[in-house]
């Protein structure tokens, strides 16, 4: 059955070769690159902003200046609660369409090789049910699990690129300080009143970054 593997193979193959250019940051600007690495289920790496040169005339209007959206004043770094999160995306992201477009073909890219991962599973299912008077029901298990065991492989690096990529966009609760983050205590969560002073536990943590994905992915919604 070794040699049935080549349908999905160069496949998987190609996403495990997009994936290695993301994770080098080879590859090209998300308005204009193929589908790349998010998982979640990721999207395309990006480049990061690139400053904007002033202009050197002095009578020219200098509406990019005007149009541009504050700094905010506080770090990312240091947010630990969804209410201090939500004012500083909304002052950043909401208002900064480069920020969209870039989160938008993560999105984009992770959706894409979702379905082309699925597609092939689809497919060698299929091929196997054509094929069944030249394999057995132990080989086609055995190849299933190859291929799960590589789309796998390949999921956890992509969701690996993406959190690079926020914390690379400095999203809170992505770029979060270590020392911020604590174990759960052995007697259960302490109280919310103490949250800001103590940081987070990691399954605090863990369920804000699920929750700001899905902010993230209504905002930059097409």
């Amino acid at each position: 059955m070794a040699s049935d593997n080549s349908h999905d193979a160069a496949d998987l193959n190609s996403v495990l070769r997009t994936l290695s250019s993301l994770a080098a940051g080879s590859s090209q600007s998300t308005a204009s690159a193929q589908p790349q690495n998010i998982h979640p289920e990721t999207a395309g790496p990006i480049h990061r902003p690139t400053p904007e040169i002033a202009s050197h005339n002095p009578h020219q209007p200098q509406s990019n200046a005007l149009n541009r959206p504050a700094t905010p004043t506080v770090d990312p770094a240091t947010i630990t609660t969804w209410p201090a999160a939500l004012r500083y995306v909304m002052r950043t992201v909401a208002q900064s369409e480069e920020t969209q477009l870039r989160i938008r073909g993560l999105i984009r890219s992770q959706h894409s090789h979702e379905r082309q991962w699925w597609n092939s599973r689809e497919a060698l299912v299929k091929k196997q049910l054509d094929s069944k008077e030249v394999s057995t029901a132990k080989e086609d298990e055995a190849e299933i699990t190859n291929y799960d065991a590589k789309v796998y492989k390949a999921s956890a690096q992509m969701a690996d690129a993406l959190i690079a990529e926020l914390r690379g966009l400095r999203i809170p609760f992505f770029v979060l300080r270590s020392g911020l983050v604590r174990d759960s205590p052995a007697g259960g969560d302490v109280k919310s009143s103490d949250q800001a002073a103590s940081g987070v536990t990691r399954n605090e943590l863990a369920d804000l970054q699920r929750r700001m994905l899905e902010l993230l992915q209504d905002l930059c919604k097409e």
